[in-house]
């Protein structure tokens, strides 16, 4: 994977609306599955924080903070609070992506841990994953699980977060690939996303 630079295009409808790359990004090979690898109890706080973690609205608000975890999560809180959604764990989240929309920052209000919803484009459908930004050398892994419904149709992902140093294009491990005809009639894609804290996962 390769991590997003400088000079990448994006839209922003308003100021309570997250910012949107406005080209594609797209995976390959679709899969729709449940990961079943075991979780790492290793925590993010206590890992090495060596990797600098790049704030992922940089371009849009001309934002070139780097820094380690922590610090990004305390300078999204007081410089970007506005520019993404605050969820708690293990709660449901109903989210909306619009037509142009190709991120969603979610920021945790226990920890302040930030993720990422990413939603690419295929010649069927959305692809959607969650990330989590965070030392590359972590291996810290937030189960999550992403549905999208239409009428008395659902899919359903459950897998592991991979945590990253910022945005990036590429190819994920596995993603939810959503076909064109769950978008609303606006061409926006509802999902319902839950994130569960590693010490909650004996709940799940």
């Amino acid at each position: 994977m390769k991590l997003l630079q400088d000079n990448v295009p994006f839209a922003y409808k308003n100021e309570n609306t997250p910012p949107t790359r406005t080209d594609n990004y797209t995976y390959k090979n679709p899969l729709d599955y449940t990961n079943t690898n075991p979780h790492d109890n290793r925590s993010m706080y206590t890992t090495s924080q060596s990797s600098a973690c790049a704030c992922p609205l940089q371009t849009l608000l001309n934002c070139n903070f780097t820094g380690l975890f922590q610090e990004l999560s305390d300078h999204f809180s007081s410089k970007h609070w506005d520019s993404g959604r605050r969820f708690q764990y293990n709660s449901p989240l109903p989210i909306s992506l619009g037509m142009d929309e190709t991120f969603l920052v979610l920021q945790a209000e226990e920890d302040g841990v930030l993720f990422l919803v990413n939603k690419g484009t295929e010649n069927i459908g959305h692809t959607v994953v969650v990330t989590c930004i965070g030392p590359s050398n972590s291996n810290e892994r937030f189960l999550y699980c992403l549905v999208s419904e239409r009428g008395t149709s659902s899919l359903k992902l459950k897998s592991y977060t991979q945590t990253l140093p910022g945005r990036v294009e590429g190819t994920p491990s596995d993603f939810l690939l959503v076909p064109f005809g769950y978008l609303n009639s606006s061409g926006e894609l509802n999902l319902e996303v839950c994130i569960w804290h590693p010490s909650d996962l004996g709940e799940v």
